[in-house]
């Protein structure tokens, strides 16, 4: 310290009384009063027959439904996602729908997506977004060329016919490719590995924006935020090349087609089995990976019921284990892990099923009942994100972390996947709940 320095600090002191009597005295505390600190609670929306004061449901509550069928292709060695979908999807409002919007989240990978000018979204590398090859409406049961305007990460489509009050329908075609982003995707992503490529595809179809009575259409931009969507039925299917192994949301319905007898034999031990079981082993891996497939491709087919989205991943890297998971009331789903065998072992992705085993069964006794025929965890390029009935974690993980994460992730199932509600706006009740949930 300097003599200038000393001499300055000890004029500060010496100053200090003086100016602290120049200060002037505050005033008294005023008295408490409860009727202020515990004053009604005013919530932003009035009641309505549509929802109570409270936010519970009223007697004229409603709720669209958005039902899909897709039918996709992976080509890992031009990294790109093809695929054709069909939404039907059912208005039960009290107002009829003359035009839609759809939420087209891969476009929040295009040099001039709205996300790149906010901070801490900048990008080095970009992707063209969805490229539409067509987009069609069912009219009068046939396909017809639809009018549609994209603005960033949503499309307006202006439908020939306005889609009924109360139960109207109608189908939307639409067919569609992207590349699949590298790791700078964030949440959905590819990535190298010692025996392969790992595609984790998330956000990866054209999906109905909400429609309700708060708001009307909800047509805030993605930006990398969280999400708010519709719920109803998916079946989709997964085309890829056929040493790939692909594991998704919901029941695999087409095992016989994509297994062999062995794997099909395993996955059935590990339905009754408590322990985990391997169903595609490292050694598997080393000696599939040598052995050039009889088909160019596998179709894996997927279902899942009451849910607001699905997502996959696939790899010929993938080691796969699994086991059962009892729920309350004698019922039963499976736990399901895919990781490349540098991130097996004990100490990390080979106790991944076992943990997320444990938390799945462990919130369905505090919480309710795990919804869904099966819960999987992935190893790849996406580290710590959530989708109904799937976890992308990383293939760093492992120990404590891994097995909070897991937790954590899988605990994302009872808010938001089942307790919807507009992540957007009310981001705090996405973390917040299961943060709540998970201790």
């Amino acid at each position: 310290m300097t003599h200038a320095l000393t001499r300055l600090l000890l004029a500060a002191v010496l100053c200090a009384p003086a100016l602290a009597l120049a200060q002037p005295v505050p005033a008294a505390h005023p008295a408490y009063d409860p009727l202020k600190t515990f004053a009604p609670l005013t919530l932003p929306a009035p009641a309505t027959s549509y929802r109570g004061g409270d936010g519970a449901p009223g007697p004229d509550y409603w709720q669209n439904r958005a039902d899909y069928q897709i039918d996709a292709r992976l080509d890992p060695a031009a990294r790109q996602l093809s695929a054709s979908e069909v939404i039907t999807y059912t208005n039960n409002s009290p107002a009829a729908l003359g035009f839609l919007w759809i939420q087209l989240d891969q476009n929040i990978y295009r040099r001039d997506a709205r996300s790149t000018a906010f901070g801490g979204r900048a990008r080095s590398a970009f992707t063209d977004g969805y490229q539409l090859d067509a987009v069609e409406v069912d009219v009068g049961g046939h396909p017809a060329k639809a009018a549609y305007l994209v603005s960033d990460t949503r499309m307006k489509l202006t439908l020939p016919q306005a889609v009924r009050a109360k139960g109207g329908q109608v189908k939307v075609r639409i067919r569609y490719h992207y590349q699949v982003p590298g790791a700078f995707g964030g949440r959905t992503a590819w990535a190298p590995s010692a025996n392969g490529e790992i595609f984790d595809i998330a956000q990866w179809y054209p999906r109905m924006a909400v429609y309700d009575d708060l708001r009307g259409w909800d047509t805030l931009p993605y930006i990398g935020n969280e999400f708010y969507l519709e719920y109803g039925s998916f079946d989709y299917a997964v085309t890829a090349p056929a040493d790939m192994v692909v594991g998704g949301s919901g029941e695999l319905r087409n095992a016989r087609e994509v297994l062999s007898p062995a794997q099909q034999s395993r996955l059935a031990q590990a339905r009754a089995s408590d322990a985990t079981v391997m169903i595609r082993s490292a050694d598997d891996v080393a000696a599939e990976i040598t052995t050039p497939p009889g088909a160019a491709t596998k179709t894996w087919r997927f279902h899942m019921d009451n849910t607001r989205d699905v997502a996959f991943s696939a790899s010929r890297a993938f080691v796969w284990d699994a086991a059962r998971i009892n729920l309350p009331g004698g019922k039963t789903s499976i736990a399901m892990s895919f990781y490349p065998a540098e991130s097996g072992g004990a100490p990390a992705w080979g106790r991944s099923t076992e943990y997320l085993k444990h938390s799945v069964e462990a919130f369905s006794r505090r919480w309710a009942p795990y919804p869904w025929p099966a819960a999987v965890n992935v190893a790849g390029p996406v580290g710590a994100m959530e989708y109904p009935g799937i976890l992308f974690d990383s293939v760093e993980d492992k120990g404590k972390t891994l097995f909070f994460l897991t937790a954590h992730e899988i605990g994302h199932t009872w808010f938001p996947m089942m307790v919807g509600f507009d992540e957007r706006r009310d981001a705090w009740m996405d973390e917040g709940f299961n943060t709540f949930i998970d201790v």
